[in-house]
């Protein structure tokens, strides 16, 4: 027994027997023989010799450092209180006991016996490696620096610290404890399975090789590297990090849910059990394997990749929108949410369900080929058409099964190639079934509106005479009762888009006789309805009486019957582009435009107020309220073929014709610049400025009753005359040869 560190002098031991350390201190002198060493006491002693002792060392007091990775010498330890291992290289000298392990300093030191302590690890420095799975006997692991587990096998000692775990080689290593270590884990070789969802602390992982999750539960620790994730087992298992490792995903068993669109980082993912998409966002990740995917909780996901799984796919929350053709595999989809096929092409799966309050929507420019297609009651089917949708945009191999709505959007697209036109309103083909369909849709909408209020145009859908097709057809809702459509006639033309147009070929006659009479649109079968911003034409020669009203946009007729035989209330725009005699009464707020080259005849008593607008042929008014009260801008030819007192502004690039027999007076200042041509009767300007700054052929009879400087130039057959008391100077180089009257007033020539 030795009590002092200096009790054996400076000299080589040879233990043959027992060599009992009870001391602290560096003990450095070097033991050999085959006798073995006992540490007794409560002091630390350092052994920092290269012993060759060989009968095995015994701690059962205090604590032993070894600073040498041979101070032990060669045989078995016994560790009953505290073995340090301040050293580096390996240590295969067998440890037991009730002790704890310490490994300090910054060397690597690597465990490689089959220890059986029970006492715990502590790693306070540099770096531990155990290349055999009982390396640290059964207690607890504290790291607080690098635990380098290059084995195979299950270890499962609970590891805390702020240290890292490092797995390497090429051996597949199971953790299984609740571990709590911060310090992250690397994996630079063979498999680290965890089958504890905390087995991996709570730090980063870093993934070069391969990790499998055989456990369930949420595991959010961030992972990186190049290497790939295995999920095993039957249980779920949550990755909710926004993770970065680029060597794929495996999916053997059970479930995976990923709650971040990170969360499966860069590579593929083959999935053989079940892949739980519970996020949003875009995920381009290519799918493979038999298992199935599911989309869960209210987020949008889009899937991108050209996936080639089997197992088939469910909507069970939020919306999954599918922009790859190859996007939801080749199995089923059982859709109980959202489901949106946005790819160009022809999406191919084997059955599609959509389950009650569920909504399958097929994008602009996608069609779907699939065994059977079952929409089940109170779901929903939206297809969006545009002008490259082909038909039909759906076909079902061996059965179609139809419940609930159709909503139907861009009709125009496919069932009216020339908005100019009623001509060209045609059939589509939705749905094909090579087997006679089942059931029917309860409910269609257009555009997000029943098709009952669908404007001017009724949209029924339908399945054809053969039992195995639903066509979607179109005409003008004024016929919808006479023709026994599913939608209620009514008279009303709405076109919303201000830059939009239609064109009304057919004739509108009334359908009063043939009204439905549960409708609910409460219209007469007579008359028209103009609305919205947009512009509706009528070239037909049109027989309803009851009168037409345009609330808005613009209403054209190219044919003076257009409007029928009723009254006009214009409060937009009214184009008459057409000639003849039109003498509907038009009243309103609203603006009469005479467009075209013909020659418009407007007799009746007007009372519109928002003015005229003559772009184009002859406007002739033949009565003096014929414009109504509004001002005339006249870009072409205004006659006024009557008498009385004509007081609207009129203004313009045109020429105003007086024709026939009767007295007009012109009474505004006003500043048309075309001039005036007088034809017939006699013209009365009350104003200096009434015949505009153009020039006057006066071939009848011009009187000015007015007083100023009138300096339009007079030509032609016609006389002028002077009237009333005013003072009236002509200034102009007049050449008319009718003679002049001055019945009152003074008329001055200037020129």
């Amino acid at each position: 027994v030795v009590s002092n560190v200096e009790a054996l002098g400076s000299g080589d031991v040879t233990d043959n027997a027992t060599l009992e350390l009870n001391t602290g201190g560096d003990f450095d002198n070097n033991i050999g023989g085959t006798g073995s060493v006992v540490k007794s006491g409560d002091k630390t002693l350092t052994l920092s010799g290269a012993n060759s002792y060989t009968g095995g060392t015994t701690i059962s007091g205090g604590t032993l450092v070894a600073t040498n990775v041979e101070a032990l010498g060669s045989g078995d330890v016994t560790d009953n209180a505290v073995l340090e291992l301040n050293t580096g290289g390996t240590f295969d000298n067998v440890i037991s006991g009730s002790g704890q392990v310490v490994k300090s300093g910054d060397e690597m030191l690597t465990l490689s016996g089959a220890n059986s302590y029970t006492g715990g690890t502590t790693i306070s420095g540099g770096t531990l490696v155990a290349t055999n799975v009982e390396a640290l006997g059964s207690g607890d692991v504290t790291d607080n620096a690098t635990l380098e587990l290059n084995t195979g096998g299950t270890f499962d000692n609970v590891i805390s610290g702020s240290g890292q775990v490092v797995k390497s080689g090429d051996d597949a290593l199971t953790l299984s404890g609740n571990n709590s270590y911060t310090g992250g884990t690397l994996i630079s070789g063979g498999t680290l399975v965890a089958s504890n969802v905390d087995a991996l602390g709570s730090g980063d992982v870093t993934d070069n090789a391969t990790l499998e999750m055989n456990t369930g539960g949420d595991f959010d620790n961030a992972i990186s590297g190049s290497g790939q994730v295995v999920k095993s087992g039957d249980e779920t298992l949550t990755l909710s990090g926004a993770n970065s490792y680029t060597g794929g995903t495996t999916i053997s068993g059970g479930t995976l849910v990923a709650n971040n669109v990170e969360a499966l980082g860069t590579g593929d993912v083959t999935n053989n059990a079940t892949l739980e998409l519970n996020t949003g966002g875009d995920f381009d990740n290519a799918i493979s394997g038999s298992g199935q995917v599911v989309k869960s909780g209210d987020k949008t996901l889009t899937l991108s990749g050209a996936n080639s799984y089997t197992g088939g796919t469910t909507i069970s929350g939020g919306t999954l929108i599918a922009t790859n053709v190859n996007a939801l595999g080749t199995g089923a989809i059982d859709n109980r949410a959202s489901l949106l096929l946005d790819a160009s092409g022809q999406f191919t799966v084997t059955d599609l369900t959509t389950e009650s309050g569920g909504n399958t929507e097929i994008g602009a420019g996608s069609t779907l080929q699939a065994t059977t297609l079952t929409q089940k009651s109170d779901s929903t089917l939206t297809i969006n058409l545009n002008s490259n949708t082909v038909d039909p945009v759906i076909h079902a191999a061996s059965q179609v099964s139809l419940a609930g709505t159709l909503d139907i959007t861009g009709v125009g697209d496919v069932l009216d190639s020339d908005p100019a036109s009623t001509d060209d309103l045609d059939t589509f083909t939705l749905i094909a079934s090579d087997k006679t369909i089942a059931g029917d849709f309860e409910k269609l909408t257009v555009a997000g509106m029943d098709a009952d209020l669908a404007d001017f145009i009724t949209v029924d859908g339908r399945i054809d005479d053969t039992g195995k097709q639903y066509e979607l057809t179109t005409a003008l809702t004024w016929y919808a009762d006479r023709d026994d459509a599913v939608t209620d006639a009514h008279g009303t033309f709405n076109l919303t888009n201000a830059d939009g147009s239609f064109a009304v070929n057919t004739v509108l006659e009334n359908v009063d006789a043939t009204l439905d009479p549960d409708s609910a649109t409460g219209w007469d079968g007579t008359s028209l309805i103009k609305q919205g911003a947009g512009t509706l034409i009528l070239n037909a020669e049109n027989t309803y009486t009851g009168g037409t009203t345009i609330s808005g946009g613009t209403l054209v007729a190219t044919n003076v019957d257009a409007l029928g035989s009723g009254d006009v209330t214009d409060d937009a725009t009214l184009e008459l582009n057409t000639g003849g005699t039109f003498d509907n009464a038009i009243s309103g707020s609203g603006q009469v435009v005479k467009s075209g080259d013909d020659v418009l005849t407007l007799s009746g008593a007007n009372s519109y107020s928002g003015g005229s607008l003559i772009s184009g042929g002859t406007l002739v008014a033949t009565n003096v309220e014929a414009l109504g009260t509004g001002d005339v801008t006249n870009n072409a030819v205004l006659e006024l073929n009557t008498g009385g007192t004509f007081d609207n502004a009129i203004s313009g690039s045109g020429q105003v014709v007086k024709s026939g027999d009767e007295t007009l007076t012109l009474s505004g200042a006003n500043s048309y610049t075309g001039g005036t041509l007088i034809s017939g009767g006699t013209l009365v300007a009350s104003n200096v400025e009434a015949l505009g700054t153009g020039d006057v052929t006066d071939n009848a009879v011009l009187e000015l009753n007015t007083g100023g400087d009138f300096d339009n130039a007079i030509s032609g057959s016609g006389q002028v005359v002077k009237s009333g008391d005013e003072t009236l100077t002509l200034s102009g180089s007049n050449t008319y040869t009718g003679g002049t009257l001055i019945s009152g007033g003074t008329l001055v020539a200037t020129n």
